[in-house]
């Protein structure tokens, strides 16, 4: 049977895995291409512009 992981312990690795990934120099490139996909899909919601960049910008988006 496979080991369980304590919560926190799996909580380490993801923070590890994201800070890999989503790297500072890396974050305007992925901002920008957040709004170019939330700009193609925004006929279905109702959000202003200020919105839709806040949350393209919002770091703590980048923690899910």
């Amino acid at each position: 049977m496979a080991k369980r992981v304590s919560k926190e312990i799996a909580k380490q690795k993801l923070a590890e895995l994201k800070a890999k990934h989503f790297t500072p120099e890396g974050r305007k490139d992925r901002i920008a291409k957040a709004l170019r996909a939330l700009e193609t899909a925004r006929f279905g919601f109702a959000l202003d512009q200020e919105t839709w960049k806040w949350l393209a910008e919002d770091a703590d988006l980048e923690d899910l």
